[in-house]
């Protein structure tokens, strides 16, 4: 009896065993499907290190901001007849278009006292190599009795922020909104060839305000049209209001909604500063937001005011600077850079000492990105930089970036280490944005899902790359083919000692 009862006991722990074992057996390959689902699929997209969407762990990495270097060189500024006593507004627009690099730039020219006393115009200058640029003569609109000028929207406020809409007839593939006069309403234009504009379609945001640069794309993301502007926000702690920049969405220009503002003041920049009445030290006063790379950048014009400086009217320094931030759905922006400018108002009697406004959007050069910017030496109460001796300069320049150069994973010499979560990619091989020249180096390992290092693709496998080369190809020894594991959930492990990575790629 005895006996049979534990046998019977025996066989019953054996089912039961059986029974778990089968259970984690199953739950194993549920959690393997589930990981092989959750897989970030990146194909053959550039992946950036904005983020940490790409580090599951790391150590002695570092993720750092990379400012564009300026030269302070004027590219455009006010020099034809039609030009004289006028300056350049910070709502102008730049794109690289059918080999040419063409910009739109806001034209002002005072009228009287007042802050609304002048004349308000759009120009347009074109160039080939993005440095040397031409005003060809439009003769379409009338300045001083000619039309021999370089004219191509007058009448508007805003000035301008030129895209192409690539879901429009051609007769309307140019769009640029803004805010027009004396009406004050936000009006969209269109055209055939961006020179020959006509009014498309009155904007209907809501309230907040819009007078600021607006900025509309189409993303691919929700396919729909979204639209960047301003929204005034209330801070009742200090019982003022300030500038934010708010997103809305839509599908005819029409109808705009789901409001959500995704860039303003925090805490930590309204304590920044102390100010009087409680006058916030910092607002944001307009956004340029495009895409790259499958990720949201958003350059954010940090407007800063917070200095008494009797007898000059206004607090100081009232100008402009651009703050650097990305998104990944364009609507929760984070802030990059440990609150640091991106790009900083000028020296002392440069052009751009009190304004550095960024122009929409970026433009690839080779291997650059060409931020064109409009600065000035006069801030935005009208007071010129003392350093320029009383002369107002004004104009458009450029910061140089490295492609891919918002952001870097960066190690010293000491090494670290970047592990990426599972991943699923298209293509044969991998390429690096690195600096790693001198002394620097990067290591790539391919580990499971699990995190262990496959076969052949090991660190100990992995040659050395060892270049500064926006496309620096990895290798495992003679192998470079990753095909095998294409469409497999995978992980990347960067072993890196003195350099810098930006971005990785896998390649047809």
């Amino acid at each position: 009896m005895i006996k049979t009862t534990t046998m019977i006991t025996n066989y019953r722990q054996h089912f039961h065993c059986v029974v778990m074992i089968c259970a984690v057996l199953s739950g194993k390959m549920l959690c393997a499907a589930e990981l092989e689902k959750d897989a970030i699929t990146v194909g053959t997209q550039k992946q950036l290190f904005v983020d940490n969407r790409f580090i599951a762990s790391s150590r002695g990495v570092t993720l750092t901001m990379n400012e564009p270097r300026r030269d302070g060189q004027v590219l455009i500024k006010c020099d034809q007849p039609w030009e004289q006593g006028a300056s350049i507004g910070v709502y102008s627009s730049v794109m690289k278009d059918n080999g040419k690099v063409r910009l739109w730039y806001d034209l002002i020219r005072p009228t009287g006292p007042g802050p609304y006393d002048h004349e308000r115009r759009v120009a347009y200058a074109e160039s080939k190599n993005g440095i040397e640029f031409v005003k060809p003569i439009q003769n379409l609109h009338e300045v001083d009795g000619s039309k021999a000028n370089n004219i191509v929207l007058p009448g508007v406020i805003g000035g301008c922020s030129v895209w192409i809409d690539e879901n429009a007839p051609l007769e309307h593939r140019y769009k640029t909104q803004a805010k027009v006069y004396p009406s004050g309403q936000l009006h969209m234009h269109s055209s055939p060839d961006g020179l020959n504009w006509k009014f498309f379609q009155r904007l209907e945001p809501g309230p907040g305000g819009w007078d600021t640069q607006s900025i509309v794309f189409w993303d691919y993301g929700i396919s729909r049209y979204v639209l960047f502007t301003r929204r005034w926000v209330r801070h009742e702690p200090r019982q003022t209001s300030y500038r934010t920049v708010r997103r809305l969405e839509s599908t005819d220009f029409k109808h705009w909604e789901n409001e959500t503002v995704v860039f303003q003041a925090d805490e930590i920049d309204l304590a920044s500063q102390e100010t009087q009445n409680g006058q916030p030290p910092v607002d944001y006063y307009g956004a340029d937001v495009f895409e790259y790379e499958g990720v949201k950048i958003m350059l954010a014009e940090a407007y800063w005011h917070w200095q008494s400086r009797e007898p000059l009217k206004g607090l100081g320094p009232s100008g402009f600077d651009v703050r650097l931030a990305a998104s990944r759905d364009g609507k929760q922006f984070q802030r990059i850079g440990k609150r640091k400018a991106f790009m900083a108002m000028g020296p002392s009697g440069r052009f751009d000492s009190r304004y550095v406004w960024a122009l929409p959007h970026p433009i690839q050069m080779d291997d650059e990105l060409w931020i064109y910017y409009v600065g000035s030496n006069r801030d935005h109460d009208g007071n010129i930089d003392p350093a320029a001796n009383g002369q107002h300069l004004s104009g458009i320049g450029r910061a140089i970036l490295r492609l891919d150069g918002f952001v870097s994973a960066d190690a010293d010499y000491k090494g670290g280490q970047i592990t990426t979560p599972p991943i699923s990619f298209e293509g044969n091989r991998l390429e690096l944005n690195v600096d790693a020249s001198g002394g620097g180096s990067v290591l790539v390992e391919v580990l499971d899902r699990s995190g262990s290092p496959l076969p052949g693709f090991t660190k100990q496998d992995a040659t050395a790359v060892n270049k500064n080369s926006v496309r620096a190809q990895v290798n495992w020894g003679s192998r470079n083919d990753v095909s095998s594991l294409s469409g497999k959930p995978i992980r990347l492990r960067f072993h890196l000692k003195n350099c810098k990575l930006y971005a990785f790629q896998f390649r047809r």
